[in-house]
């Protein structure tokens, strides 16, 4: 029983087995690596990329991506900073608002799919260049300002703990629990492992579809508030780089393109790798450059261990 439940994690082991090794190995090479402040950094640093891996996984579980995720991160962050202007008031309202905002675009990126049939990469990447030449033409430079109170998002502690990490565990926890113990977690599988089985057994893999997107765009709204917290302004090109990063933790946890295979505890491993690994580099003075090169084989290595495990 114990080598059949080994067997259904494998991935998932592998991916904590590499997240240990990895800490180990970081932790003899640099002197500052486990001191509390770098660990903190640490902390502080996943919950951003966390949100939107977390999206992303349930995304590719049903065999498609979200290119959106960027622009609306973006989106998010210039909204909040530049419609509250620092007035401690208007926080809940334009909470209310860019949330609502964020949902609507993931509805319609999920109607689009599962009504024409349209690859979600070209969906999605067409509502990405809309969203963010709608954030341009609204500004072109960083923007907005918030209220004092309102850094205790990104910077506030609970008990000592960063904030930022609780709140990532909250939602992390929350998508494991709707993944693995509902029935729209099962549907998720169904729709991500055979999309053309789960509709004759049933399932309504559009309204699947549909409500997979509005969960990416809202963690990317979160995303998106965390760094409008962390840089005290709306930066409307902050979210560039979470189109592609957040779908490296997703595959370097096992969750595979194809769909139906994987999940968030996978996700969570490969989101603490992909922070180790730039902290670590970063740390060991290696440049920029020969950082992308490691990040983009660790992802190569990684998706092809996991295809040939599939053979």
């Amino acid at each position: 029983m114990r080598i059949g439940l080994l067997k259904r994690h494998s991935a998932v082991f592998i991916v904590y087995v590499i997240l240990a090794i990895l800490i180990l190995t970081t932790g003899l090479l640099s002197d500052v690596f486990l001191t509390f402040r770098n660990l903190e950094n640490l902390l502080r640093q996943v919950a951003p990329l966390g949100f939107v891996s977390v999206g992303q996984t349930f995304a590719i579980l049903t065999a498609g991506i979200d290119l959106s995720i960027g622009s609306v991160v973006s989106m998010t962050s210039v909204l909040t900073t530049g419609m509250i202007e620092g007035q401690q008031q208007l926080v809940l309202p334009v909470l209310v608002l860019v949330f609502g905002l964020a949902i609507l675009i993931g509805f319609i990126n999920g109607t689009i799919i599962s009504k024409t049939g349209v690859h979600p990469l070209i969906v999605t990447l067409g509502m990405m260049s809309v969203v963010q030449g709608g954030i341009l033409l609204y500004t072109k430079a960083p923007t907005g300002s918030v209220p004092i109170s309102y850094d205790f998002v990104a910077w506030g502690n609970v008990w000592k703990i960063p904030f930022p990490i609780l709140l990532f565990a909250s939602v992390a926890t929350i998508a494991i629990i709707f993944l693995r113990l509902t029935v729209f977690g099962r549907y998720v599988y169904a729709t991500g492992g055979n999309e053309e089985v789960a509709r004759l057994s049933g399932i309504k893999t559009g309204r699947v579809k549909t409500i997979v997107y509005m969960i990416c765009s809202f963690t990317a709204a979160l995303t998106g508030i965390m760094l409008a917290s962390r840089m005290g302004m709306g930066d409307p090109l902050v979210g560039e780089r979470y189109m592609l990063d957040s779908i490296i933790p997703v595959l370097i946890g096992g969750t595979r393109l194809t769909g139906g295979v994987g999940g968030v505890a996978g996700t969570i491993g490969g989101i603490f790798i992909f922070i180790i690994l730039s902290n670590a580099l970063n740390l060991l003075d290696v440049t920029a450059y020969w950082q992308w090169i490691v990040e983009g084989l660790v992802v190569i290595v990684s998706v092809s261990l996991y295809f040939r495990q599939k053979r």
